[in-house]
C-alpha cells in the first residue's frame, strides 16, 4: 500500500466551517482527498463567541473528513480573519560589512534578524514578516540586494499582526476535539494562493474574498503581498436586510441565490415571487426589483469599504489585473458587474484551480472553497520544510565520589617558569553533576504566531517602530542625567528653609 503524506486544513467562518484533506500527487500537484462543509454557530465576524457550539461542529466535520480520506485526523492548519488582523510597516537598515565586495548574505541575514527581533504590542502577535523592497544607500532600490555595491542596506517590511485572544480561542476549540493546531495562517493570504496566476501577482491585483461575516482584501504587486485587511461585513449583512422584508430566515439564502441580483436595473419591475410564511395564509408576494435593490445597497457598502482599503494600501492605481472576487457570496448574480461599476476596475470571479489535479478541480469548483484550498497549499509547503538538526541527548556519567583533601599550600613559581604562564590545574576534581538530556522539540512552522522577542531593558538606544507607539523611556539611574538629578535632590532645601 502506497504511503501518503496528508495535510489537513480548517476554514472556520462566521456561517460555515470547511475541513479539507489533501495529499501530493506524483506530478507535484495537490489532490483533494476529503472536503466537508457544515453550518456553524457561535462565530461572529471571525471571532469565536461560543466555544461549545464551535467545538461540536468541528468534531463532526473532522470525523466525517477523516472517514472520507480513510485516516484519523490528529493535527491541522487553520485560517483566521477578522478586524483583529491588521498590517503595519517598519523600515530598518544595517551597514554593509565589506562595501568593496558588495552586500553579502550575512548582511542580508543581519537585516532579517533585526526585523525578527522587533516586538509587537502585548496583546498582538506577528504572523507574517514580508520584505517590500531593498534600498542601497537610500537612493537605489534593487530586487536582489546580494552583490550590490553600497555601504548601507535598508528595507521596509510589511508585518501582519493578529490579536492573541482569537488565536487562543481557535486553538482551544481544536484541542477540545483532540486536534493539534500546527499553524495559524491569515485567510486573506491563503485565499490568494489558490486563485491567482503568476501574471496577476506580478502586474498587480486585489483579491476580495466575501465571506459570511468578513470580507478579506489582499493586494499583490510585483509578486509581493503589499497589503492585507479584513472588513467586518459580509453576506450575513445582506441576509439580515432581506429578512426585514418579511422573509423567514430559512428561506433567505436560497431566495437570494436563486432570484436575487446585485444590479437591480437588470430585474423586471413587475415580476413577483411568492414567499411561504409560517402558514399558508401568511405567504406573501415580493417584487424581485425590491429584493435586488436591498441586495445592491448592501453590496455597494462593501464596495465602498473595499475602495477605501485599496486607497490605504497605496496601490489602487497599480492594479493591472483589477479585482478577483471569490468566497461564497461571489456566486451572487451580477455581483461582478456591480464591482466593476463601483471600483472602475476589471473584475473576474475565480474558484480555486491553481496546482490541483483535474479531479480535485471538479471537487472544489466553487468560490466557497477557495480559502480552505489555499490553507491546504500553505500547510503543504510548511510541512515540507526540512527539520533542523537536533542535538543528541547528553548521557550523564555516574558521579565519582571524591575524598576530602586538605587545602593545598601556595607554591612558589620556579625561576625557569615565566610569570605570565598560568598556574597548572589542581589534580583534585570537583564533583560532576549529571547533565540533563537536551529536550528534542518538534519543528514549529514559520506561520505559527511568533513569540514576541523584546529588547533587553538595559539597552540604551531603542529603534522607533511603526507597529505601535512605544511608551516613554525611563531615565537610567546610572546615566549622567540620573546622577545629576540624584545629587540635586540630596542638597535641596526642605520647605522654606534657606541655605
Amino acid at each position: 500500500m502506497e504511503k501518503k503524506n496528508y495535510v489537513v486544513a480548517v476554514d472556520l467562518g462566521s456561517t460555515a466551517v470547511v475541513v479539507g484533506v489533501a495529499s501530493k500527487a506524483e506530478d507535484g500537484t495537490m489532490e483533494i482527498q476529503a472536503l466537508v462543509s457544515k453550518p456553524v454557530k457561535g462565530v461572529a465576524a471571525g471571532r469565536i463567541e461560543n466555544i461549545e457550539d464551535v467545538s461540536t461542529v468541528l468534531g463532526k466535520a473532522f470525523e466525517e473528513a477523516g472517514q472520507q480520506a480513510g485516516i484519523r485526523i490528529a493535527s491541522a492548519y487553520a485560517g483566521i480573519s477578522g478586524d483583529f488582523v491588521r498590517c503595519a510597516r517598519h523600515t530598518d537598515y544595517v551597514f554593509v560589512a565589506d562595501p568593496k565586495n558588495g552586500v553579502s548574505k550575512q548582511d542580508l541575514a543581519g537585516l532579517f534578524d533585526r526585523m525578527r527581533n522587533l516586538q509587537a504590542p502585548d496583546d498582538e502577535t506577528i504572523m507574517e514578516r514580508i520584505p517590500q523592497n531593498y534600498v542601497i544607500d537610500q537612493n537605489q532600490e534593487v530586487q536582489n540586494p546580494i552583490g550590490s555595491f553600497g555601504s548601507k542596506l535598508s528595507s521596509t517590511f510589511n508585518f501582519v499582526l493578529c490579536q492573541r485572544t482569537p488565536i487562543q480561542r481557535l486553538e482551544m476549540a481544536l484541542k477540545r476535539v483532540g486536534v493539534e493546531l500546527l499553524g495559524v495562517i491569515p485567510n486573506a493570504m491563503a485565499t490568494a494562493e489558490a486563485v491567482l496566476s503568476a501574471d496577476e501577482k506580478e502586474e498587480g491585483v486585489a483579491v476580495v474574498d466575501i465571506g459570511g461575516g468578513v470580507t478579506d482584501v489582499t493586494v499583490y504587486y510585483r509578486n509581493i503581498v503589499r497589503y492585507v485587511a479584513s472588513i467586518p461585513i459580509g453576506a450575513s449583512a445582506i441576509n439580515y436586510d432581506i429578512r426585514t422584508m418579511g422573509v423567514p430566515e430559512r428561506f433567505v439564502e436560497s431566495l437570494k441565490q436563486k432570484y436575487g441580483s446585485a444590479v437591480s436595473e437588470r430585474v423586471s419591475e413587475d415580476k413577483l415571487i411568492r414567499v411561504t410564511g409560517r402558514t399558508a395564509r401568511e405567504s406573501r408576494e415580493i417584487l424581485l426589483r425590491n429584493l435586488s435593490s436591498v441586495i445592491e445597497a448592501r453590496v455597494m457598502d462593501i464596495i465602498d469599504l473595499v475602495n477605501e482599503e485599496l486607497k490605504i494600501s497605496g496601490y489602487a492605481g497599480k492594479l493591472g489585473y483589477g479585482i478577483v472576487l471569490t468566497g461564497g457570496s461571489a456566486n451572487l448574480k451580477d455581483i461582478d458587474e456591480l464591482f466593476r461599476l463601483g471600483t472602475k476596475l476589471d473584475v473576474r470571479i475565480a474558484q480555486p484551480d491553481m496546482n490541483l489535479t483535474e479531479e480535485s478541480c471538479a471537487k472544489v469548483n466553487d468560490p466557497t472553497y477557495a480559502t480552505v484550498v489555499g490553507l491546504l497549499m500553505r500547510g503543504s509547503t510548511q510541512s515540507q520544510v526540512a527539520l533542523p538538526a537536533v542535538a543528541r541527548p547528553v548521557v550523564a556519567e555516574p558521579v565519582r565520589k571524591v575524598e576530602p583533601q586538605p587545602m593545598p599550600q601556595p607554591k612558589t613559581t620556579p625561576a625557569t617558569q615565566p610569570a605570565s604562564q598560568p598556574a597548572q590545574p589542581s589534580e583534585q576534581k570537583q564533583e560532576e553533576k549529571p547533565v540533563p538530556p537536551i529536550e528534542q522539540r518538534p519543528y514549529v512552522p514559520p506561520v505559527v504566531p511568533a513569540t514576541d522577542l523584546k529588547k533587553e531593558e538595559d539597552e540604551v538606544e531603542e529603534e522607533e517602530t511603526d507597529i505601535y507607539e512605544k511608551p516613554e523611556k525611563k531615565r537610567k539611574k546610572w546615566s549622567f542625567g540620573g546622577w545629576l538629578e540624584d545629587i540635586t535632590k540630596r542638597f535641596e532645601a526642605p520647605g522654606d528653609e534657606e541655605i
